[in-house]
């Protein structure tokens, strides 16, 4: 069962790549397909995102401790008003490390 599994995982994998490659596909993506692909980072980068700001130890969540979220809030909020990616990502490393040196002492 297992090697089943891998051959159809590697038949999967070559054909996702030989595809587009090949010519069988079309040209332009329908505009439908275009509009569901930017849904995938989404998808993708939250649960990776949240899993990372949680800070789960003893069975107990911290959250007042948890510098990481504050700044996330920071950053999400830059995010909603500049719809810049700069400032976003320097904004909520900025906050991250002075409420950390800061507040941590």
């Amino acid at each position: 069962m297992i090697w089943i599994n891998i051959i159809l995982c590697g038949i999967i994998t070559f054909l996702i790549r030989f595809i587009p490659l090949s010519g069988i596909m079309p040209k332009e993506l329908p505009h439908k397909i275009k509009n569901t692909f930017k849904y995938i980072p989404l998808a993708v980068l939250t649960p990776i995102i949240f899993n990372g700001l949680s800070i789960f130890e003893n069975n107990q969540y911290f959250i007042f401790e948890n510098f990481k979220l504050y700044s996330a809030l920071i950053a999400v909020f830059v995010a909603l008003i500049t719809n810049n990616i700069f400032a976003t990502i320097s904004l909520g490393m900025l906050s991250f490390l002075m409420m950390n040196n800061v507040l941590n002492i």
